[in-house]
Formats: structure tokens, C-alpha cells, sequence
């Protein structure tokens, strides 16, 4: 199935609820990085920061959900682990390992 980027960004701030949140008390849309202590302003999520934000949401994983998400965006050879997904290819990877909807 195709999904937009704006739904692949919910799903991912759904894998990350203490980090980053879609949209922001001041009605934007989008991923926004959540203030410390809930003071100060939400800074958006910056294009450059959603490869490292699928990465936060992998650690999460435990070892059954990891087999599966890594059979789906790894490619092994004998001793070297290409990575060969997207941002966005890993969060639809990331949801279906985690029962998340899009």
C-alpha cells in the first residue's frame, strides 16, 4: 500500500510518544521535537533528523519484533550488514512489527 509522508509521520511519532509528537499546541502540522518539562516552543523535525528518529523508534524493538523488522530492511551477507531502506520504507516496517496502523 501506498502512504503519504504526512501518514508515515504520524505512525512514527505513534513509536515515539515521549520524544516527538505530530502537530503542536500552536496548530501546525507535521512532526515537532517536545519541549523538555513542556517549557518552551516545539521545534519541528527537520527532513535530515527522520532517518535517526527511525533509528530511536528500532531500539525500542525486542529480539522476536527485530528478526522481523530486520528481515524486511536488512541484507546480510557473510559478515557485513547492508542497510537498503528509506526513512520511510523503515516506518512502515517499524508499524507492522508493532501492530501500529498508518
Amino acid at each position: 500500500m501506498n502512504y503519504n509522508e504526512e501518514q508515515l509521520k504520524q505512525a512514527l511519532a505513534k513509536m515515539l510518544p515521549r520524544t516527538v509528537c505530530y502537530g503542536s499546541p500552536q496548530g501546525s502540522d507535521g512532526l515537532h521535537w517536545r519541549p523538555l518539562w513542556h517549557v518552551g516552543s516545539y521545534r519541528s523535525v527537520s527532513d535530515a533528523e527522520l532517518l535517526h528518529l527511525c533509528w530511536l523508534a528500532e531500539e525500542t524493538l525486542i529480539s522476536d519484533e527485530w528478526a522481523q523488522f530486520e528481515n524486511t530492511v536488512y541484507w546480510h551477507s557473510v559478515s557485513t550488514i547492508y542497510i537498503h531502506a528509506t526513512w520511510q520504507e523503515r516506518v512502515v516496517a517499524l508499524a507492522k512489527v508493532k501492530g501500529i496502523e498508518i
